[in-house]
């Protein structure tokens, strides 16, 4: 066995007479470690966009949530209560109703929708960090929080003491002969614009619980969900699963995925097809690497010849272009990716490419399991590609 990798070794270092196979090599060996940089980068890139997108979820969606399976809204019974402060995995909980309204603002109307939350609600989603105008609403005035491509659709003006109109239609069945009697009406003023995603921002405003309640003319103990947040995120399903035991038929408890549900299967099915698409732009690579070893062997047939004279056979002299084409496989591809791993370095502490019309430095992740599948691709496919290029041996 030492006497082969010596050969494989003296052959893939050692330059050949021919100077079109010395390109030829040079260039699948040039293929194969661009491929590898390509690879890690743009599975890091995904995963920082991912854990972006994530994060924007956790502004907006809470850890679980329960909601009535049937209707738009529940009252909260003592029962239920009591089954909520007595989990003692759940860190807080907030009530939530929450209503879709006409805002009419300077003759200007936009169908949104309204939330209406308790005050611990920003215990759980900390909305001031995200404000970039005003203050958050009291807890009892008639006032709310809109976000920025809301605010700029109404050209609403944040501050300056002006009530804005918000109707809701009023429960009922048949035909309206008074429109002016379909609505329920209630003057609110803003106070806060708030920024997370254009889709958010453009549909959503936060309000007071109590005053929410007084729009639609509710009852305190009326809402249309709960939202909460465990002790710790390892607890989430227990909690969950808890819960679902606890409370009911009358309410599903969900966790992000399933408050979420096309959001995670769209990112969990472009992970798939970004990773099947890399390792096929590998694959087309390692084709070089298949026909260099091709003319590797053309090159040195009179070397074949002279191993066979002295009674070598076939199957040692596969194994000495095996490990060589391997080799110049690995070495190719581990270089890539070390020099990918730099550049995903780089942009993590010295940023040099921003998101499209920001300031925002493009999200990278660093995680084990993208090298990882590097490295696996690599080897299978630096394997299939190699085994592929010595049965070509036959024939010499």
């Amino acid at each position: 066995m030492n006497y082969i990798i010596y050969i494989a070794k003296r052959y893939l270092f050692s330059k050949s007479h021919n100077n079109a196979i010395n390109a030829i090599v040079r260039v699948a060996s040039i293929g194969v470690f661009f491929a590898s940089v390509a690879f890690i980068i743009i599975l890091s890139g995904f995963s920082g966009i991912r854990t972006f997108n994530l994060d924007l979820i956790k502004l907006t969606d809470p850890q679980l949530v329960i909601k009535p399976i049937k209707g738009k809204s529940f009252l909260l019974t003592d029962s239920l209560s009591s089954i909520l402060k007595n989990e003692k995995n759940i860190e807080i909980y907030s009530k939530i109703l929450e209503e879709k309204i006409f805002v009419n603002y300077e003759n200007k109307q936009k169908i949104a929708k309204i939330r209406g939350v308790d005050s611990v609600y920003y215990r759980i989603f900390p909305l001031d960090s995200v404000i970039i105008l005003g203050s958050l609403p009291s807890n009892k005035a008639a006032d709310f929080l809109i976000g920025v491509s809301l605010a700029n659709e109404l050209s609403m003006m944040v501050g300056a003491n002006q009530f804005v109109s918000i109707m809701v239609p009023k429960p009922g069945k048949g035909m309206i002969t008074d429109p002016r009697k379909a609505f329920y009406t209630k003057q609110f003023m803003p106070v806060g614009v708030y920024k997370i995603s254009v889709d958010h921002d453009a549909v959503y405003l936060y309000s007071n619980l109590h005053s929410v309640q007084e729009l639609l003319h509710y009852p305190s103990n009326r809402i249309s969900q709960i939202e909460i947040k465990v002790d710790n995120v390892n607890n989430i399903e227990k909690v969950k699963n808890n819960l679902r035991e606890q409370i009911g038929n009358l309410f599903v408890v969900l966790n992000r995925e399933e408050q979420n549900p096309l959001i995670f299967k769209m990112l969990n099915t472009e992970n798939l097809m970004t990773y099947f698409v890399l390792a096929l732009i590998l694959l087309l690579a390692l084709f070089n690497i298949i026909g260099s070893i091709m003319m590797i062997i053309i090159d040195k047939k009179s070397n074949i010849k002279t191993l066979k004279q002295l009674g070598v056979n076939s199957h040692f002299i596969k194994k000495i272009f095996f490990i060589q084409g391997f080799s110049m496989t690995m070495i190719s591809g581990l270089s890539g990716l070390l020099f990918g791993l730099l550049i995903i370095f780089i942009q993590l502490k010295h940023p040099f490419f921003f998101l499209p019309q920001t300031t925002i430095a493009y999200p990278v992740e660093l995680h084990f399991s993208n090298i990882f599948w590097v490295v696996i691709t690599l080897v299978l496919l630096g394997l299939f590609s190699t085994f592929i290029a010595i049965k070509s041996l036959k024939e010499n």
